[in-house]
């Protein structure tokens, strides 16, 4: 092949994979921002956003979201999510993999990361596993979500604490109901409930295990 069909063939291969390439980015104001059944802000408002990135089968995130400031601590109270994943599709099943980072920009909150693995029961229920590595839990989750009539969207959540080093362990559920308002530029409005049963699943033998139950009001916008 000639130099020329080559730069050709490689300008071409990289037009598709571009035409293929999905961008989109959210911005959104919570009352809470509850994660797996704990409060990250101590039951305080916060702002949020991200964007997201696909190419096929594969997807990468980044999202921001202030979290409680630690008494002392030094830097910033932000949250920063990045994730890297690949959708595996075979005939009539899928594996989806991913990694996630959770990093903190202060001293006072560990950063983590994650791999998950996932797959669709269907168009509605999806079954994930999370392995954290550095704190060391596992969590795994059912989600359950489904697009209503009237321009309303449910989606719920099962999942499960369970630390490596703890005597401690909770179940989690969340349910948040959604509707798009496209005469408002397509603003999201939700509403939603989260319980833990344990607010310390991280605890050992002997402390609090007193579960919990927070709400959250939030708008949302996607681009």
């Amino acid at each position: 092949m000639t130099p020329l069909k080559i730069t050709v063939a490689v300008c071409l291969t990289a037009c598709a994979a571009v035409s293929q390439a999905q961008t989109s980015k959210n911005v959104s104001l919570v009352s809470d921002y509850i994660y797996r059944g704990l409060s990250q802000t101590d039951n305080s408002p916060a702002i949020q956003g991200g964007a997201d990135y696909k190419n096929g089968n594969a997807y990468a995130s980044v999202w921001f979201s202030n979290v409680e400031d630690a008494s002392g601590s030094e830097g910033f109270p932000v949250e920063m999510d990045v994730t890297f994943g690949y959708n595996n599709k075979f005939d009539g099943f899928n594996l989806d993999t991913s990694v996630i980072t959770y990093n903190y920009l202060n001293d006072s909150t560990q950063d983590r990361t994650e791999f998950r693995v996932a797959t669709s029961i269907n168009k509605e229920i999806e079954v994930a596993l999370h392995r954290e590595v550095k704190t060391k839990y596992w969590y795994p989750e059912i989600i359950f979500e489904k697009y209503l009539a009237n321009r309303l969207y449910f989606d719920a959540a099962i999942g499960y604490w369970n630390a490596d080093d703890a005597d401690d362990d909770a179940l989690t559920f969340r349910a948040e109901i959604a509707r798009d308002f496209p005469e408002f530029h397509h603003v999201d409005i939700f509403a939603g409930i989260s319980h833990i049963t344990d607010e310390t699943p991280f605890g050992m033998a002997g402390d609090s295990d007193d579960g919990d139950t927070l709400f959250v009001l939030g708008v949302r916008k996607r681009f």
